[in-house]
């Protein structure tokens, strides 16, 4: 297997990795961000209040996501099994 090869197939894991994680951490950081904001102005300083709100909401994002997840994790999966033959061992 050449090193273009396993370049190419590192490059495209990381980047199929990314675009399914990016929606529920992106979820994650404004949620955190609006709680921060209200806590900062209500002067409310409870740390587990952040917890319950990210956790429903990137579940939630996660839930709408998963047909998009799913079809790009089947599309990767089958780009790399369909080019199983030109991969050299």
């Amino acid at each position: 297997m050449g090193q273009d090869i396993v370049a190419f197939l590192g490059r495209e894991t990381v980047m199929v990795t990314i675009m399914i994680i990016a929606p529920l951490i992106g979820t994650a950081l404004v949620v955190g961000l609006i709680i921060g904001i209200f806590q900062a102005a209500t002067s409310i300083q409870e740390q587990t209040l952040t917890f319950l709100p990210k956790l429903f909401a990137v579940f939630g994002v996660f839930i709408l996501a998963l047909p998009w997840i799913l079809r790009k994790l089947i599309s990767f999966a089958s780009m790399l099994l369909g080019n199983l033959s030109n991969y050299t061992f």
